[in-house]
């Protein structure tokens, strides 16, 4: 009879035990998936502060005009983002027959970004970025879209990746701007390359976002060659194929960011 009573005993406390780790498992939070973590969040975590011209060691002031530069710490160490653009503007007077149709000067502007990394009191270059508009007699622009620069951790490794979101911009019509998307984990680079979204027919922009914005070089030459196969250029980029070897959350996030981004394409001059 003790020993029935004793495996009664061990089987009843199994049973509570079981029940208490099921409801302990229940009232977990769930973790949040990738996909619906904004950068806000993300960047947060890493705490980036925003750094003034005065406060960057002149060794890391690059020409031009200071658009943007950040401060932040990873695994790595202190890490500093510096984004300058250089503009010039120039009349072309070795042809005054060209000259005379043109409405604005010959322009070209410059895109200078670094990324840095303080170790033992010393700046070292993480990697570089330098990009450019050049000859343009049009309406013109080059920079990051403001507020689409995020520092983020996404792979959860300690070293946090820098994505960068710029247009470039010649036009004298309602045209898509060239936008590119690059994003840096230490010197690894992913990209994607494509077009913002314009409005067309006074439909909003928001509307002419692609369900999928990939990929150009998956769709027929003979549709874009199309009449009117220029509208298929709207939000959409090139290829994937930089984002191959990443970890899978770097594509998810550079998806969501530019389907974010693209539709930001009102007109900015210098």
């Amino acid at each position: 009879m003790r020993q029935i009573l004793c495996a009664l005993l061990l089987a009843g406390l199994a049973a509570c035990s079981d029940s208490a780790n099921q409801q302990a498992q229940t009232e977990q939070p769930a973790a949040t998936p990738v996909d619906s973590v904004s950068a806000d969040s993300l960047s947060t975590q890493l705490a980036p502060q925003v750094v003034k011209l005065a406060d960057i060691p002149a060794k890391l002031r690059l020409p031009g005009q200071l658009l943007e530069a950040w401060r932040w710490t990873d695994a790595n160490g202190e890490n500093m983002l510096v984004v300058f653009r250089q503009e010039q503007k120039q009349a072309d007077a070795s042809d005054s027959t060209e000259a005379a149709y043109q409405e604005l000067p010959d322009q070209s502007v410059e895109l200078f970004a670094r990324q840095y990394v303080r170790r033992a009191g010393k700046y070292e270059e993480v990697w570089r970025l330098q990009d450019a508009v050049r000859h343009c007699n049009f309406d013109m622009w080059l920079g990051p879209l403001p507020g689409a620069t995020s520092i983020t951790d996404l792979d959860h490794n300690g070293q946090s990746e820098t994505t960068l979101i710029y247009k470039l911009t010649c036009r004298s019509d309602v045209s898509p701007s060239n936008l590119k998307l690059v994003m840096r984990e230490g010197a690894a680079k992913y990209a994607l390359r494509g077009y913002t979204v314009v409005p067309y027919d006074s439909v909003p922009v928001s509307k002419r976002v692609p369900d999928n914005p990939c990929c150009l070089d998956a769709i027929s030459k003979q549709k874009l060659d199309a009449p009117d196969g220029f509208h298929l250029y709207d939000g959409r980029y090139e290829t994937e194929k930089e984002f191959q070897a990443a970890p899978p959350a770097f594509l998810r996030f550079a998806r969501q960011q530019w389907r974010k981004w693209s539709i930001h394409d009102e007109f900015e001059q210098l």
